[in-house]
């Protein structure tokens, strides 16, 4: 038994292409705006903990090899990124660009052999276009703190 439509069916009328359309235009308004604030929380997240990351970085080497380790701002400042160097002047690990949305504020630190600071506690600002900001405080005695809000 073979059954047939009597409608031969060419493909979508207007009015169904027209529906199509509306609902995907609709769903992209709803869906560009939280991707862009995704994106942006994201940026400020990555910047933020890889500044967190470097520091911790340079205070287990310095212990390690009980030597100073210095976490300072690449050429042209933090805007461009950091790194860690050795007291000798080799560079340990450098870090990218932040995205332009990203600010960094700081002075570069220097992490004796024990751990401790060469000078008094230090803060960082990360700030994002947005107004999220996130502060690392960091101690004379070399402990790390990461939060999210303005440093004081």
């Amino acid at each position: 038994m073979k059954f047939s439509s009597t409608k031969n069916s060419q493909g979508m009328t207007l009015l169904e292409l027209l529906i199509t359309l509306a609902i995907i235009i609709i769903l992209s308004s709803i869906a560009v705006p939280s991707y862009r604030t995704f994106m942006a929380n994201e940026r400020f997240a990555i910047a933020s903990n890889e500044l967190y990351n470097a520091y911790r970085f340079a205070r287990n080497e310095a212990i390690k090899t009980s030597s100073s380790m210095t976490l300072k701002p690449k050429t042209g400042g933090w805007v461009n990124g950091w790194q860690v160097t050795d007291s000798s002047g080799t560079v340990l690990l450098v870090s990218k660009k932040p995205h332009d949305s990203i600010t960094v504020t700081g002075v570069a630190v220097t992490v004796k052999g024990m751990g401790a600071l060469s000078g008094g506690g230090v803060t960082f600002l990360v700030e994002g276009l947005d107004g999220k900001s996130s502060c690392l405080s960091v101690l004379s005695s070399g402990q790390s703190q990461l939060t999210d809000e303005a440093c004081p």
